[in-house]
């Protein structure tokens, strides 16, 4: 990235230093997985080895470390598309090339239990921030070359999974047709009928980041993928309460997912 000798309203970095990531130049690897909770950064840091901290600043906190000898560093993206963009597009200038969302999901098919990974292999158009980077219709895909990746350490962990879409929302609640008030009628969410109608399109399952993530790094020549653990089945009505074991296995299958891509051997089918 070249680097701006002073601070420009249209681009407000300073020496190599972003806007918002609580970091500098050098600090990034080229594979960084994404957390959507500031907290999860600590919970991955743990899982994996020779750990730096490199601090937080508002919801993004950031660290570095390795796993199977690959550096990898971690920055969660904070809850939605804006702050994810933030991340993404920042993350992209200081030298990140593949980007790869760890976090949680609502399923929307009883066959998915709670416990299990979800990998994403496209995403429903429906939020704000992804148009302005990908303004064409259609599903926005993740990278092949990630999505094999993370098949092939899921299969190599001997983890629950399955591939699948996912339906991105600005909204938490009535956007995921929940109720606002705990006392409200169902009938009468504005979007009542909205999961019946998913399902029946095939799709697995509600997500917050994962089209922003797939429309600007398809802008920025990013690799990108996601990885989200069942944390909910609102088919079912089911939620997962304990899930620091589901954390530690989404942590274990992306970062072994981003070993295989960094692999001399990974086109050979060998598993770091």
């Amino acid at each position: 990235m070249k680097v701006p000798s002073s601070r420009s309203a249209a681009f407000p970095w300073l020496d190599g230093q972003p806007t918002h990531l609580p970091c500098h130049p050098g600090d990034i690897t080229p594979s960084v997985l994404l957390p959507g909770d500031p907290d999860r950064v600590t919970k991955v840091a743990s899982v994996l080895n020779d750990v730096v901290d490199l601090g937080r600043r508002r919801e993004f906190q950031m660290a570095r470390a390795r796993w199977q000898g690959t550096p990898v560093t971690i920055c969660s993206t904070g809850i939605g598309g804006p702050s994810t963009e933030i991340a993404v597009v920042e993350l992209a200038n200081l030298g990140m090339t593949t980007g790869i969302r760890v976090g949680g999901m609502g399923a929307i098919d009883p066959a998915i239990p709670l416990g299990s990974f979800v990998i994403v292999d496209r995403a429903l158009r429906n939020t704000g921030t992804s148009r302005i980077y990908a303004p064409f219709e259609g599903d926005l895909r993740a990278s092949a070359a990630v999505i094999d990746a993370l098949e092939r350490a899921a299969r190599a962990l001997k983890l629950p999974h399955r591939r699948g879409a996912i339906f991105t929302t600005d909204s938490y609640y009535w956007g995921q047709e929940r109720l606002a008030r705990p006392d409200d009628d169902p009938g009468e969410v504005p979007t009542r009928g909205l999961i019946a109608r998913l399902a029946a399109g095939g799709i697995a399952g509600m997500d917050m980041e994962c089209e922003t993530l797939f429309a600007v790094g398809g802008a920025l020549d990013i690799k990108v993928g996601a990885v989200l653990a069942v944390h909910g089945n609102r088919a079912t009505d089911e939620w997962l309460e304990d899930y620091e074991e589901t954390q530690h296995n989404l942590i274990r299958l992306a970062a072994t997912a981003i070993a295989i891509l960094e692999s001399p051997h990974s086109s050979s089918g060998e598993i770091p």
